[in-house]
């Protein structure tokens, strides 16, 4: 089975990891005059990641290279942000990102500058992004200072924007962007049968099939709202003749990750591991918004923490303490 404890990322790779798939994303979802700049065809997916791993639980990344129709090459950094509301911190970290993406790519290129990159943030959650989008912004600079100051802007592929029937692209696409969309909501249960349907409209290629067994280990590993009778039920209806060895799939993937006891305790002992993350994740959020980057220590510490009594306590003390520092000595004693 999946790493059921980063659900989020997995799915995020399978799917807007496809070549074909991303020149779709790129398409419909990016400003027209950056589209229009861009030669599609030639669209590679960079396998490289740049986000930090203390920030792995609530950040994914993607690099497209593709040529530009005037000549040369350019970027698209595409940033995921897992957190179900905005994050104003996450120009800081596109900014470290960037360079990150040009140090690595820059001998690979023939001209003399480096190629330019676009910046997209992919956000999924039910609030609309409201941040700003200008790094500028998190500067507190004067106007005798502003021309040493970075000044770059990020696009927001926001889908709280978009209604269900306004969200473009081939089945795979579409399904993906509803996936994503509607994870977090209570009736998904009723929507599974429809997303199915419309991954295997057009056919029902091996291709698809590995499609709908991506898209069924993300839903079960990253909601709390569907159950394995749910998924046998969607599978029925959608893909009465597949279904049938789908789930038996499905359900020796939990087994090998050692959840003897079948689909349904698999499935619940997966999101028990990711509540725990979540909860690891909220902790490092505050302490980032509060005292800013935070040391990989911390994330380590916190990694070694299953109770979730104590991550809870630490929650509040991450909300209330004086200093990062104060913070370590409640975590030390935590760990102790």
């Amino acid at each position: 089975m999946a790493d059921l404890t980063n659900p989020h990322d997995r799915f995020f790779r399978e799917s807007l990891g496809r070549e074909e798939t991303a020149r779709e994303f790129v398409r419909y979802y990016l400003p027209k005059p950056v589209v229009d700049h861009l030669d599609l065809e030639t669209l590679e997916v960079c396998r490289d990641s740049f986000v930090d791993a203390e920030l792995s639980t609530h950040l994914s990344d993607l690099v497209f290279r593709m040529e530009r129709s005037g000549g040369g090459g350019a970027y698209i950094y595409l940033l995921f942000e897992h957190k179900s509301h905005p994050d104003r911190w996450v120009a800081f970290q596109l900014l470290r990102y960037l360079v990150r993406v040009w140090e690595t790519t820059a001998p690979r290129e023939t001209a003399e500058l480096l190629p330019p990159i676009v910046p997209v943030v992919f956000y999924h959650g039910h609030r609309p992004w409201s941040v700003p989008v200008e790094f500028a912004a998190l500067v507190d600079t004067p106007a005798e200072l502003v021309r040493y100051t970075p000044r770059f802007e990020y696009t927001v592929a926001d889908l709280s924007q978009y209604a269900d029937g306004d969200l473009r692209g081939g089945a795979l696409l579409q399904a993906s962007l509803l996936a994503l969309k509607h994870v977090f909501d209570d009736d998904l249960p009723e929507r599974l049968p429809g997303l199915l349907k419309l991954l295997t409209r057009v056919t029902s290629s091996p291709t698809t099939l590995g499609a709908v067994e991506a898209l069924l280990r993300y839903l079960c590993g990253a909601s709390v709202h569907i159950s394995a009778e749910d998924v046998g039920r969607a599978l029925a209806d959608a893909i009465p003749e597949q279904g049938e060895t789908i789930m038996p799939t499905l359900a020796q993937q939990w087994i090998e990750k050692g959840k003897e006891q079948g689909l349904q305790q698999g499935l619940q002992q997966g999101l028990q591991q990711g509540l725990r993350q979540q909860a690891r994740a909220a902790v490092i959020e505050v302490l980032e918004t509060r005292f800013g980057v935070v040391p990989q220590s911390v994330a380590a510490g916190l990694a070694h923490i299953a109770q979730e009594p104590v991550l809870s306590m630490l929650h509040k003390r991450a909300v209330l303490a004086e200093s990062l520092d104060a913070f370590r000595s409640d975590l030390q004693q935590a760990l102790s």
